[in-house]
């Protein structure tokens, strides 16, 4: 079996390879898209959206109908301000209005509203004793007791929901002195992280979008 990753940015660039070895030990990474033969994923970023429709989707399209050998072509991006459903909707009305074939199995994640928002799930890392940079977000939402998913921003905050919830995940990081950065996630790619946010998803009804994610890949490791 092989996987084509089309994903949204720089944080999922750095992400999901560390995710996938522990998630999926026996897929191995390829860095040509024809190098593949099995059990091997290609993993590129599509630099933002609507990049990863406008630019990049033809082309892994081509990538894997020249192939032949993919199983699945794994797209994942942000919601953003939209829902899921609308995000997967405008995949495949580009697809549909671009009269694309696709060779194999079309996966789609949508990250409600962003990759941030899954990273904030893990319940040891919410700090018991706040500071003052911190304060105005817990304040704000409380990710520890409710679902970070269902999370917005602030009425005067002008930038986009996604943006809020990165600097609400580096606040509440660095309340554990852990600094993190799009270029430089470190603790959220360690198995430990990855952990403590599949124990959020298998105790509560959060992280609904991160499930399906989990669920994919666990379908997978059950069949290789």
């Amino acid at each position: 079996m092989n996987l084509y990753f089309l994903v949204e940015g720089k944080t999922e660039r750095k992400v999901y390879p560390h995710w996938l070895s522990h998630l999926l030990p026996n897929f191995s990474r390829v860095d040509c898209p024809d190098e593949v033969s099995e059990n091997n994923y290609f993993l590129i970023s599509g630099g933002g959206f609507p990049s990863l429709l406008d630019v990049h989707f033809k082309s892994s399209v081509e990538d894997i109908n020249d192939s032949g050998k993919y199983d699945f072509l794994v797209v994942c991006l942000d919601s953003d301000e939209e829902s899921p459903e609308v995000k997967m909707i405008m995949v495949h009305d580009f697809i549909k209005n671009n009269k694309l074939t696709i060779s194999c199995e079309l996966k789609i994640i949508v990250q409600k509203k962003c990759m941030e928002t899954w990273f904030m799930g893990n319940q040891t890392i919410y700090p018991r004793n706040i500071s003052v940079g911190f304060k105005p977000f817990s304040k704000f939402y409380n990710v520890l007791q409710n679902d970070p998913e269902l999370m917005w921003k602030p009425e005067k905050f002008e930038e986009s929901c996604s943006i809020y919830h990165y600097e609400y995940l580096r606040y509440m990081l660095l309340e554990k002195r852990i600094r993190y950065s799009k270029t430089n996630p470190k603790d959220v790619t360690k198995e430990y992280y990855l952990q403590e946010l599949k124990k959020r998803v298998s105790d509560t009804p959060h992280l609904n979008t991160l499930k399906i994610f989990l669920d994919f890949c666990d379908s997978l490791a059950k069949i290789t």
